[in-house]
């Protein structure tokens, strides 16, 4: 491994004092170690990527950093001076904020109320009107528009992020942590945090990029320390290196140049696996999302929906989970005996006809945290039923953790002590499984590493070249919906827009994904 440990000198920022300084910081849960030995540097002004394959490390430094473990081993230095950072207060009164992937506030309280709820945690001045005009100081600054009156549930996903950032600035952060905080946005909304970012480094702050995206790294960091298995292997200036010596750091001998999983047109034939009619569905706000959608999925092919987020993908995927009511249309499956209308049946029945569905929210709908790995396993029908064969459970977990290369401690780990990465393999695995007829999936490898989200979308598309499954894949990623789908539809304001084969040039997709 030492011949692959990249260090180049970093004379223009060594003469500085580091905001953050990270020496000798080891931590282990049972069963794992997590980081061994850890240095790091962040300074002033600068953007500082620590990238790593799932289960590397990288959230457990971050998490270390902030208060939420204590490290067994190693010093943290905060501007020159030796800190203990026993609580996320403790670190965030040091100046060190932590935006996460999952946004930390509560729905039902408004935007300033949110945010001088958290000045209370420090005792300081925090009324709603004093939130409120900081709010509107900080747009004309930073350009981050959001009322602060509105409730926390009407905001998107998006914008509950610039809340996080928001409540960043009240407490006057110096060092802010971006924990995969941008893994689930749209790349329209990504730009919207990359612009922050940069403006509070052009202002002199600290920012620390947690992140498993090499071209995220790239395009918005000055400075990449690279992670893996807990350990630094890499650490340079952005453009020091190349794209094949980052990813020989991040995946050591399982790296190959990423290929595609087959770019020829496959010839799918046969009967219908599901037909959806003239579909109507309305968003959270009462009006139509889906708008007349109608589509075939034939068995063993994958249709891959590509959109810009927001045009209504995601409440059609739902509404075929059923999970969301269909006001208008149908949604007819064809399985063993015969076809059986599921339109408004609900989730019980549609999981019940061998489809598995991997949900655009995982840790709120997808997967229970609090539970191991087994008690996740264990709802699936083939092991659930009047009494659960545990024995079967486990030895499936264990072939499940060895088949996606899953970092855990065992089996009967809880699955919040996995990394978000290691989490999502956990709900694919299952789902893959669950789903004998047809899989729905929306974003399935957005959380994952390059060579993990590669791995998976061979099994989706060897699951159904070999098995007969169908798949209709909604991603926000264009190269994913393209290499994986063996046809392409396009929605665009909860229409169907355009409808492609495999091999269409991408300039005709993106076209009409925006007219």
């Amino acid at each position: 491994m030492t011949s692959e440990v990249f260090f180049p000198s970093n004379k223009s920022t060594q003469a500085q004092t580091p905001v953050v300084s990270v020496c000798g910081l080891w931590k282990s849960f049972p069963g794992v170690t997590a980081l061994r030995d850890v240095n790091l540097d962040v300074y002033a002004g600068e953007i500082h990527a620590i990238l790593g394959e799932n289960g590397a490390g990288k959230s457990t430094l971050v998490k270390t950093l902030y208060g939420v473990y204590v490290p067994d081993k190693g010093d943290i230095t905060i501007n020159g001076v030796k800190a203990v950072i026993t609580s996320p207060l403790d670190a965030m009164r040091r100046g060190l904020v932590l935006v996460s992937q999952v946004p930390q506030l509560i729905d039902t309280l408004t935007v300033a109320e949110n945010l001088a709820l958290s000045l209370r945690q420090f005792s300081l001045m925090s009324s709603v009107k004093s939130v409120e005009k900081f709010l509107l100081d900080k747009e004309e600054e930073y350009g981050i528009r959001i009322n602060p009156n509105t409730e926390v549930w009407k905001l998107s996903y998006t914008q509950k992020q610039l809340v996080e950032v928001l409540r960043a600035l009240l407490l006057n952060a110096t060092l802010v942590a971006f924990d995969e905080a941008t893994t689930l946005l749209p790349s329209s909304e990504k730009r919207k945090l990359y612009d922050f970012i940069r403006l509070f480094r052009l202002k002199g702050g600290a920012v620390l990029l947690i992140t498993h995206k090499i071209p995220e790294a790239m395009e918005i960091s000055d400075r990449v320390t690279v992670l893996r298995k807990g350990e630094v292997v890499g650490s340079f200036k952005v453009g020091e290196v190349s794209i094949d010596q980052i990813r020989l750091m991040m995946f050591g001998e399982r790296f190959t140049q990423p290929s595609s999983t087959g770019n020829s047109e496959r010839c799918v034939e046969g009967r219908e696996a599901i037909v959806i009619k003239d579909l109507w569905v309305r968003g959270d706000y009462g009006t139509y999302a889906v708008k007349g959608v109608s589509l075939t999925v034939h068995r063993g092919e994958i249709l891959g929906i590509a959109g810009v987020a927001g045009n209504g993908q995601l409440e059609l995927v739902q509404s075929l989970a059923g999970l969301r009511r269909v006001e208008k249309g149908n949604v007819i499956l064809h399985v063993k005996d015969g076809n059986v209308e599921v339109t408004n049946k609900g989730p019980a029945v549609i999981r019940d006809l061998g489809v598995g569905y991997i949900p655009d929210e995982p840790i709120k709908t997808g997967i229970s945290i609090d539970n191991t790995i087994e008690e996740n396993l264990a709802i699936h029908p083939k092991l659930s039923s009047f009494l659960i064969n545990w024995r079967a459970v486990k030895d499936l977990a264990s072939s499940l953790i060895s088949k996606y290369n899953v970092t855990t401690p065992s089996t009967t780990a809880r699955v919040k002590i996995l990394s978000g990465g290691n989490l999502m393999k956990i709900l694919i695995a299952r789902e893959l499984m669950v789903a004998k007829n047809v899989l729905l999936a929306y974003n399935p490898t957005r959380s994952l590493d390059e060579v993990s989200a590669h791995y998976v979308r061979r099994l989706i598309r060897d699951k159904a070249l070999n098995e007969g499954m169908s798949a209709v894949v909604v991603s926000e990623d264009l190269d994913e919906v393209m290499e994986v789908g063996d046809k392409i539809a396009v929605i665009n304001s909860g229409r169907l827009v355009g409808f492609f084969r495999r091999g269409v040039d991408r300039g005709e997709i993106e076209r009409v994904m925006v007219t």
